[in-house]
């Protein structure tokens, strides 16, 4: 049961909508947009866009978007990927001409087509009741006029700034080599034009305006692998989601190229578990949980890709039979030797979004590590992602690089319906770590029955690496964990390592509830303090 007062925030409330996103400003646009008639589609764009401008390192234009929407009129879920492609160019053998082993992570080399814009203009045709103009005026504005930095922010940009080596990124973020202070007004009036062109005429000025012709010309002078056409090609897609049952609901996902199904595995695996019964941050709570999400990276790692490219056998993972053999490997009291590969720190952000309708949404988009590729084409203001870097040159790869091909995305988000009704909303950044955070959130929320902002707050465990070189073999505990837990699970084999309370390691977790009342739907929203996140209802 929920632990009155163990919350460090309290939990936002709302029965006509409600927004939950990693920054004040967007949360605040959000809602704005509800509150003058428009719907969760039409909010969720608004605050995406603000999220470009006052989270310039996580975030952006020049990024990948997903999407997962519940539309209460049909009863749809619906999922959209608004992922780009690699260049027409690139392959193993041009990099390996470069002198190269692998796609760098930073540079024009590790850029692919950004998705995010053509996905509000998805979202706005299917589903929108707002012009775009409306929707993007707040981030235009704060753009052109600025906005106090977060302390996030600063320490990102202080950070990244000597290993950037891009002229444009350090004349707006970084002028003279520094870096702005914590509070001080970060004016970004390139961005501002670019998002007022875009508001202006639509998606198309962003993949074959202006803006394209900057970006393109950009990359090349690094020797990346972008074209024109690269860029007019693009096109967002509206795909079918996938889903497991757990419990008594059905958790949807973000299906391939993300590693969405790594979650639903592990669900799979720790449903037989009578979690319920254990203490949350128990021993026996977080082994089951860790050992459950091993097994389920290990398939990750064997299979997933471009599913347009190479099969992702969906159905044989899904299975519950598959995940009862699976099961079989999983030892209730010794840890399994079993390593997750990826960084665990991703720059990314989430924001979910419901409304009195019973509409409700998840959203994630990202750069993918800070400030993306490192790589703004000069007068556009816009970061380009770096997602292309997660691309492989081993040909045994189900994500070897290949010219039009979606790269291995770590960006998940969760529905879950109970009764064919929307219960919770989820979304996290955390590179790597995402199915992690997602599995340990979901059991709080739908085993412990904790409220949003408890279940976000709750101490987690995570395991991968922080940096490149780190052994993926280390579980970071935060140090709310109780110390008998810690020494049970060193005992048990886990190779921990404490960090401080809400490290930025765990993730920024949104999440929003549903209760369905005689009422009308009661809508609950939670933001994590390990970021600048805000969840605000009415």
């Amino acid at each position: 049961m929920p632990i009155l007062g163990y919350a460090h925030r309290p939990v936002a409330y709302g029965r006509d909508g409600l927004v939950a996103s990693a920054h004040p400003a967007a949360t605040l646009a959000g809602l704005d947009v509800l509150r003058a008639g428009g719907n969760v589609v039409d909010a969720s764009i608004a605050v995406n866009a603000t999220l470009a401008v006052v989270q310039p390192h996580m975030c952006g234009l020049g990024g990948d978007l997903f999407v997962l929407y519940f539309h209460a009129p049909s009863s749809e879920l619906c999922f959209l990927n608004a992922a780009g492609r690699s260049g027409s160019r690139a392959t193993p053998e041009a990099l390996r001409q470069r002198g190269l082993d692998a796609v760098p992570i930073q540079g024009p080399l590790a850029v692919s087509v950004p998705g995010a814009v053509a996905g509000w203009g998805a979202l706005a045709d299917r589903f929108g009741s707002r012009p775009l103009a409306e929707l993007l005026k707040p981030a235009v504005t704060l753009a052109s006029d600025g906005f106090p930095v977060s302390d996030l922010l600063a320490q990102t940009i202080t950070e990244r700034a000597p290993l950037i080596e891009d002229p444009e990124w350090h004349r707006i973020y970084a002028p003279g080599g520094e870096g702005p202070r914590t509070g001080a007004v970060l004016r970004q009036p390139d961005l501002g034009r670019s998002l007022a062109r875009l508001a202006a005429e639509g998606p198309e000025a962003f993949y074959q305006g202006e803006v394209a012709g900057r970006i393109v010309e950009h990359v090349a002078v690094g020797g990346g692998f972008l074209t024109r056409d690269d860029l007019a090609r693009h096109a967002a897609r509206w795909q079918r989601p996938i889903s497991t049952t757990y419990r008594d609901c059905t958790v949807f996902q973000t299906p391939p190229p993300t590693q969405g199904f790594t979650l639903l595995q592990a669900l799979n695996l720790v449903e037989t578990f009578d979690v319920a019964s254990l203490s949350p941050q128990s021993p026996d709570h977080l082994h089951v949980l860790v050992e459950a999400l091993k097994l389920a990276y290990a398939d990750r790692d064997r299979y997933l890709g471009d599913p347009d490219h190479v099969p992702v056998p969906l159905a044989t993972l899904l299975d519950k039979t598959y995940a009862a053999t699976r099961r079989a490997r999983l030892h209730r009291r010794r840890a399994a030797r079993m390593t997750v590969s990826g960084e665990l720190l991703g720059d990314t952000t989430g924001f979910v979004v419901g409304a009195g309708d019973g509409c409700v949404l998840a959203g994630i988009q990202s750069l993918y590590t800070a400030f993306g590729a490192g790589v703004v084409p000069p007068g556009t203001g816009i970061a380009l992602h770096n997602r292309g870097s997660s691309f492989s040159l081993d040909p045994g790869s189900p994500s070897v690089l290949a010219p039009g091909k979606q790269p291995l995305h770590t960006l998940v988000a969760s529905l879950v319906l109970r009764d064919r009704q929307p219960v919770v909303a989820l979304a996290t950044m955390g590179g790597h770590g995402q199915p992690q955070t997602h599995l340990q959130i979901l059991v709080n929320l739908l085993d412990f029955k904790m409220d949003p902002q408890e279940a976000i707050e709750r101490p987690r465990v995570i395991q991968g690496k922080v940096r490149p070189t780190d052994p993926g073999d280390r579980l970071r505990v935060e140090g709310r964990v109780p110390a008998r837990t810690v020494a049970t699970l060193r005992r048990r084999g886990h190779l921990v390592d404490l960090v401080p309370d809400r490290a930025v390691v765990m993730g920024h977790a949104h999440v929003l509830t549903v209760e369905w009342t005689a009422a009308g739907p009661v809508l609950a929203g939670g933001a994590d303090p390990r970021g600048d996140g805000l969840a605000l209802g009415f």
